[in-house]
């Protein structure tokens, strides 16, 4: 006899079971329709210009009024003009000494006679400490930002005029001009930010995600095979169809209604990132924003496999797996229960390895253990927690991400046959207390 004949109607009937409640088909629909919006609305927003790029050609400033309080001196401010990094943004503006003017409010009361595009410049000097600030009247139609910019250009190059007429020679001034840039890196290694920062939130997002997801159904998958066992169901369920294809049946549809949302959401994210590209293009024309652009950037910041077609097929050939060899621990679980009572105490033996599990791919890769994450590439455990990301990152190769899957197949298989022997073999101890020599005797057939 056929040990997983029939498996197929058992998953039919769970299958469309579960996919057809209210809950999910809610659930999935409002979560699908705010994951196009989202990525929908980011796309658009990063593909509008930056603010730089559409800052006007000349400033807003029509003349400003310059109050030296600390005795600078005369300034060449045709220089400070060709020395921007926009030489012709402050082209149009026109300098006008106040030299009667020693405060802000009698600086402000000027400007505000002299029209609305005009800002005030006082130079003060308090212990030592040359300060240069922008007076803008209230009626003024000139930014407070745009007022800022110009204080902090006209500061530095007040400075570099101080330095010049110090009496330094080229070389000195080329040396005290010369910004300094402080970085900390390990000897070998170009620090990298970005690598960094999806180094570090890429485990953790992957990881909530998963662990979610295992919990929402590998806590459904428990609770219906512990039901099931601790009801007269079981005996009639038993009577047409081998516990290999009971649960076989009955895992897998879950599995695969815990997929068919998640691959959707995912679907929907893609259409809404390329629809989101389409219309920024017909809102900003000059928008040079792609999906393809967010993939090279990837790959030039965390390594050029990272996002290959191989290393996506694969990962997500073991996040299925990996999301199927839990929910297959959860069935296992489910197995030992013998008392309705039982059920929620048995469920940590499905929860601690997933938290465990996260912990250790998680804080590995941020403290950099690279001895524990070898380890956790071959565990079955951990592998649906860490090799995913890896893959898709480029942090590991096609190989490992191949033996890892085969693991994951291996370890699977094993827990099935494992969990069928268990209920199976739980039918004479139904209202029993359970006990660990109980549950070895059963699976030696004793």
């Amino acid at each position: 006899m056929n040990k997983f004949q029939g498996w197929k109607n058992v998953f039919a009937f769970t299958y469309k079971q579960n996919v057809g409640t209210k809950a999910y088909k809610l659930v999935t629909g409002l979560v699908a329709v705010l994951v196009l919006a989202l990525a929908m609305l980011i796309t658009i927003v990063s593909a509008a210009p930056d603010e730089e790029e559409t800052r006007a050609e000349f400033s807003s400033i029509q003349k400003v009024l310059v109050a030296d309080c600390a005795e600078v001196g005369e300034l060449a401010y045709a220089e400070l003009v060709a020395s921007t990094q926009n030489d012709t943004y402050y082209e149009r503006i026109a300098w006008e000494s106040a030299e009667q003017v020693t405060t802000e409010e009698e600086l402000a009361r000027l400007a505000e006679e002299k029209g609305e595009g005009v800002v005030g410049l006082l130079y003060t000097m308090n212990e030592d400490v040359l300060s240069v600030r922008a007076i803008i009247p209230e009626t003024s139609t000139v930014g407070l930002s745009e007022g800022e910019e110009l204080a902090t250009t006209v500061a530095s190059f007040v400075q570099s005029q101080r330095y010049r007429s110090s009496g330094l020679s080229m070389e000195q001034l080329i040396a005290v001009e010369t910004p300094v840039a402080v970085t900390v890196g390990v000897a070998g290694e170009e620090p990298n930010l970005v690598a960094d920062l999806i180094g570090m939130f890429a485990p953790l997002i992957f990881g909530l995600i998963l662990y979610m997801m295992l919990l929402m159904y590998g806590q459904r998958i428990c609770q219906q095979v512990s039901t099931e066992k601790t009801s007269k169901l079981m005996e009639t369920l038993l009577t047409s169809l081998h516990p290999y294809a009971l649960l076989t049946g009955k895992v897998f549809a879950i599995v695969a209604t815990a997929l068919t949302q998640f691959f959707l959401w995912i679907a929907l994210l893609v259409i809404g990132l390329f629809g989101g590209v389409a219309i920024g293009r017909v809102l900003y024309p000059d928008s040079t924003a792609s999906v393809t652009m967010v993939v090279d950037f990837l790959r030039e910041n965390i390594g050029e496999s990272a996002l290959s077609p191989a290393a996506v097929v694969l990962a997500i050939l073991i996040f299925c797996c990996g999301f199927l060899f839990y929910c297959v621990i959860a069935g296992l679980a489910g197995s030992m229960v013998t008392r309705p009572e039982e059920a929620s105490s048995v469920q940590g033996v499905f929860t601690l390895p997933i938290v465990v599990s996260w912990l250790v791919c998680y804080l590995g890769g941020l403290m950099e253990q690279e001895n524990v994450l070898v380890v956790a590439r071959n565990i079955p455990f951990t592998i649906p927690f860490g090799v995913p990301v890896e893959l898709l990152t480029g942090t590991v190769g096609i190989l490992q991400g191949v033996i890892s899957l085969v693991i994951l197949l291996v370890f699977s298989a094993l827990c099935i046959l494992l969990s069928a022997r268990i209920y199976k073999g739980m039918v004479l101890y139904t209202g029993q207390k359970l006990s660990l020599k109980t549950i070895v005797g059963v699976i030696r057939n004793k």
